[in-house]
């Protein structure tokens, strides 16, 4: 792998949501390791209903535009709050997919920080 401007690590919410609003730089190399929701999917109990409330559970997304309640339409899932595990996870998949912003496994992660440039004042 080449060098890259910023590098995501983890596909989680978090991961997920990082990445589509740095998508819309224009130039900026973006990429994100890791699989999508996994740790969620395998971590997480069983039937879990996610404490946060409906506003909060919300994966942000730069146009607004993929909420819970748009997914829920879209894949004709009837659920509520407090939002089922599965349906959260299915959310942030759908999220990703949606934006197309595709993440790679975290072992192809090599990576090298490098100390900014500031420029002197003058």
């Amino acid at each position: 792998m080449t060098g890259c401007d910023i590098a995501i690590i983890g596909a989680g919410p978090y991961g997920i949501s990082a990445s589509a609003h740095l998508r819309t730089i224009k130039g900026l190399d973006v990429h994100t390791f890791g699989e999508p929701m996994v740790f969620w999917q395998r971590n997480m109990p069983k039937g879990m209903l996610l404490r946060s409330g409906w506003e909060a559970s919300h994966i942000a997304d730069p146009k607004q535009s993929l909420t819970l309640d748009i997914f829920r339409k879209e894949s004709r899932n009837h659920f509520s709050s407090p939002v089922p595990l599965d349906r959260f996870v299915n959310y942030g998949l759908w999220h990703q997919q949606t934006l197309r912003s595709g993440s790679r496994p975290a072992k192809d992660c090599h990576c090298r920080t490098e100390r900014p440039r500031i420029p002197a004042d003058t």
